[in-house]
């Protein structure tokens, strides 16, 4: 891949620059005072050697003042002076530079951060966790050494080169226009280092992301990984990738390592044609001794800086690199141009509480790949009833919750609260309103009752208690070392699934919502376990308005009304006696479901082979 121009990526870096410009002017001022006392001491060297060799007091280039202080005692004021004003501007520069690097970096990672959770879950499931996160912490690394060569070196020594350059033009422009006749010759090598070293980064950036990606799936898949013996496979694919992070990170380092010895290289032929043709004229011409001693001086204080700045550079076109792959990771079009939460600052919009019902009318909707999820799909769900969504896998019940919980952005058609049609401003306020329990439980690393509190920041213990006897979950979580100060260790690790199944409901349970969305929430528990959670959910649907994708027929013979959805469509909807009236898709299921015995013994399930179901129709 060709990489873009740095200069589109430079001005989005600062974008963060700006909101500390103060700091950034001031920062750039010491350096410019800085880069004043280098040519300074260009100045002054001049006339000092010429001095020197002569046997004469020097004569200072600075004005008529020092010519009536005692010899010597003008060239060494000025010398400690020229030293003195060097540290202090050397001082300020790297406290105000050096913490402004940090402020763009602070402010670089919240943003990504706060558009990491912005961003609609199917927008991401394209890219691997593992390497996702790996442009937050490799490449966010990357440019902050680049931000802070940039705000450091290439500010301070950049500045120095051109007063050092003023300084040669100043003391004899033929021999300056002479002497850098072979910049022009630097352009061109330099340039294409650039371009290399940029597209070099860039690789090898992308190597370590998949090397963070294999690393984070097989932990994410140990047990697996253990249970099928497939250490040797994953230590295999490891090891292709490692070997290729490495040729692209030998390659990158070679070209950074090229940039310093030709800079370098052009600067001392720059310097020995000065000296060949300034001796030649300083012999023809002794009063130009000074004059050529103090632009030698400026050429030979011109290699720290250039040394400094082809040091860095590889550094530099690395930091940008990894900036161009951070601002794409999540790009504007992701974040802001889907169903997501509101960015902050963004006024809110409320939502009136839901008299009739949620209308879905012609909803089309598509997958992030291009896949069809809705087609035109038509249901009302009337509040305060519970409506069961079954089908087979794929047919698009779970994407019907994705539109409700504003993660699956509409490409036509609409979704309406009574009377108001919603858009992406509403959904904040949508989501308030709504609890959702997926069928895969979720929780955050910390104790059950921070897990609990998320639905609820101001619930009293006794609260939670409630909410976990109405989940089933209080004998389990009593049982726990702590109660509920116990903790779930990371995406709660050390409860079992149909543990964090309740605890996710008694979280539900907390919201109080005004609709609920639930996906087969009682898929992972035995028996007892569910019948104390059935009772719990049916006092939680008690007067709510309630989606529910059943994977269950005896789960979906509960609700109010069933839809049958099939390849993104309701093809049929109505209540259980109904539709197993009628002789459709639902009566078909159900037929397929019953067992010899005339009990539902089993149910097709879009999650896999069918699951055993518990109790009668």
């Amino acid at each position: 891949m060709t990489p873009r121009p740095s200069l589109p990526v430079l001005l989005q870096l600062l974008r963060f620059v700006r909101p500390h410009a103060g700091r950034a002017l001031l920062g750039a001022l010491a350096a410019a005072v800085t880069a004043g006392t280098a040519a300074g001491y260009a100045l002054v060297t001049g006339p000092l050697l010429e001095g020197v060799m002569r046997g004469e007091p020097p004569r200072l280039p600075f004005g008529a003042w020092t010519q009536a202080l005692p010899a010597g005692f003008g060239l060494a004021g000025v010398l400690v002076l020229l030293a003195t004003v060097k540290a202090l501007a050397q001082f300020l520069q790297g406290g105000l530079l050096g913490g402004l690097a940090q402020r763009v970096l602070t402010d670089l990672r919240a943003h990504f951060y706060a558009r990491l959770l912005r961003t609609p879950p199917l927008a991401l499931e394209a890219r691997q966790s593992g390497e996702l996160l790996n442009r937050f912490t490799a490449d966010v690394g990357a440019v902050e050494h680049a931000v802070g060569a940039a705000l450091g070196s290439y500010v301070r020594d950049t500045l120095q080169l051109v007063a050092l350059l003023v300084v040669c033009a100043t003391i004899d422009w033929r021999l300056f226009l002479l002497t850098f006749l072979v910049l022009p010759g630097a352009v061109l090598p330099v340039a294409r280092f650039a371009r290399s070293i940029k597209r070099a980064a860039r690789r090898s950036q992308e190597g370590l992301g998949d090397l963070g990606a294999l690393g984070g799936e097989a932990l994410v898949a140990l047990p697996v990984v253990q249970a099928y013996r497939l250490e040797p496979a994953l230590r295999d694919r490891f090891e292709v990738a490692q070997a290729h992070y490495l040729q692209q990170m030998k390659r990158s380092l070679a070209l950074r390592g090229g940039v310093s010895p030709t800079v370098e290289l052009l600067g001392i032929a720059g310097t020995a044609l000065l000296v060949s043709w300034g001796a030649g004229r300083v012999a023809a011409e002794p009063a130009l001794a000074a004059s050529l001693l103090s632009f030698l001086t400026a050429v030979l204080l011109l290699y720290a800086p250039l040394k400094s700045l082809s040091s860095t550079f590889g550094q530099m076109m690395a930091g940008l690199a990894a900036a161009e792959r951070l601002f794409e990771s999540l790009s504007d079009d992701e974040v802001d141009g889907a169903a997501s939460a509101p960015a902050r600052g963004t006024p809110p919009v409320d939502l009136p509480p839901l008299r009739e019902g949620l209308r879905f009318e012609a909803v089309h909707a598509r997958y992030p790949d291009g896949r069809v999820a809705l087609d035109g799909l038509e249901l009302t769900v009337e509040a305060g009833t519970t409506v069961a969504l079954v089908g087979e896998s794929g047919g698009g019940k779970s994407s019907l919750l994705s539109v409700v919980l504003g993660f699956l952005p509409l490409t036509s058609g609409g979704l309406h609260w009574d009377a108001t049609l919603l858009t992406q401003d509403h959904v904040a306020a949508l989501r308030g309103q709504l609890a959702w329990v997926p069928q895969d439980p979720v929780l955050f690393t910390g104790s059950v009752a921070e897990n609990l509190r998320l639905a609820a920041p101001d619930a009293s213990e006794a609260d939670l208690w409630q909410a976990l006897s109405d989940a089933g979950a209080d004998t389990f979580v009593r049982a726990l070392p702590g109660g509920l100060e116990a903790q779930v260790g990371e995406r709660g690790a050390r409860l079992s699934g149909g543990q964090r199944q309740r605890l996710c409901i008694a979280r539900a349970l907390l919201a109080q919502p005004a609709v609920l969305l639930l996906d087969e929430p009682t898929s992972a528990l035995d028996a007892d376990a569910e019948a104390r959670v059935q009772a719990g959910l049916d006092r939680l649907r008690a007067g709510r308005t309630c989606l529910l994708v059943a994977h269950r027929l005896a789960t979906a013979e509960k609700a109010d009304r069933i839809a049958v959805i099939s390849a993104g469509r309701v093809v049929e909807s109505g209540s259980p006696a109904e539709l197993r009236a009628r002789g459709g898709a639902y009566a078909r299921l159900w037929a397929a479901a019953m067992g010899a015995d005339g009990r539902l013994a089993t149910t097709p399930s879009p999650a896999g082979p069918p699951t055993p179901v518990r109790g009668t129709a």
